[in-house]
């Protein structure tokens, strides 16, 4: 598309995600991230010497890591959508009649509450990078002001191989700290990346499942060439 002798560049060519596959984020320089949601530990509750053992042992997993990692911390309205749907089903075919007002009740209870008060949730994400050889790992500056990327060496499902074998080390140090840590699939990636830069989109407009999402990303010879037609 262009305006004028302005050509105007797609939205996706300010993301720094090449493509999402396998479970697996490709970003633009070919580094490859995973992203873990790990569930977190009410601190306060734990005794003096339950919070010394849990310091000590996030101590000694940050200590064991050789490469970086990015904890990320999450919040946003809590989408309880699905949940009402459900007892409003679950009302109109409830035989109890007052089983069923009570039900019914509820649910105008959830919804109400939702109106005049703000319930958030909170996630927390663990992403563990891998840079193939011959990718810069600085990255920044130095790629904005145009410097040509490097070719990674070897395939995508070694440097994948590589990838999870840091994942697993992640979820070994995670779970002796007594935290639950899982791997988010390529569905669950476009989700989170989809609210991530959606933050409002996102509360009214869903995304689609992605068995839907049929349609190829335009590549930057297509996009030039509907650029030359229009």
């Amino acid at each position: 598309m262009t305006r004028g002798n302005k050509e105007i560049a797609s939205t996706q060519a300010y993301l720094p995600i090449s493509e999402i596959k396998e479970g697996v984020v490709v970003l633009k320089d070919n580094s490859l991230r995973a992203v873990l949601i790990v569930s977190s530990v009410n601190f306060a509750l734990k005794s003096e010497q339950e919070k010394d053992a849990i310091i000590s042992s996030y101590q000694e997993f940050l200590n064991s890591l050789t490469f970086p990692i990015q904890i990320v911390a999450s919040s946003k309205k809590l989408d309880l959508s699905k949940y009402i749907q459900s007892l409003k089903e679950l009302a109109t075919s409830q035989g109890n009649p007052l089983i069923k007002v009570q039900t019914e009740e509820y649910a105008g209870f959830i919804e109400k509450l939702l109106q005049y008060s703000n319930i958030m949730e909170k996630r927390f994400y663990v992403v563990v990078p891998y840079f193939p050889a011959g990718v810069n790992i600085e990255g920044g500056i130095k790629d904005l002001l145009g410097k040509k990327q490097k070719v990674p060496a070897g395939s995508f499902e070694d440097n994948k191989k590589k990838l999870l074998d840091r994942v697993d080390r992640v979820i070994e140090g995670l779970t002796a700290v007594g935290l639950r840590c899982s791997t988010l699939s390529t569905k669950d990636l476009l989700e989170l990346y989809y609210t991530s830069y959606n933050p409002d989109t996102a509360q009214n407009q869903r995304l689609a499942d992605i068995e839907s999402l049929d349609q190829k990303v335009i590549t930057k010879s297509e996009s030039k060439k509907e650029n030359e037609a229009v």
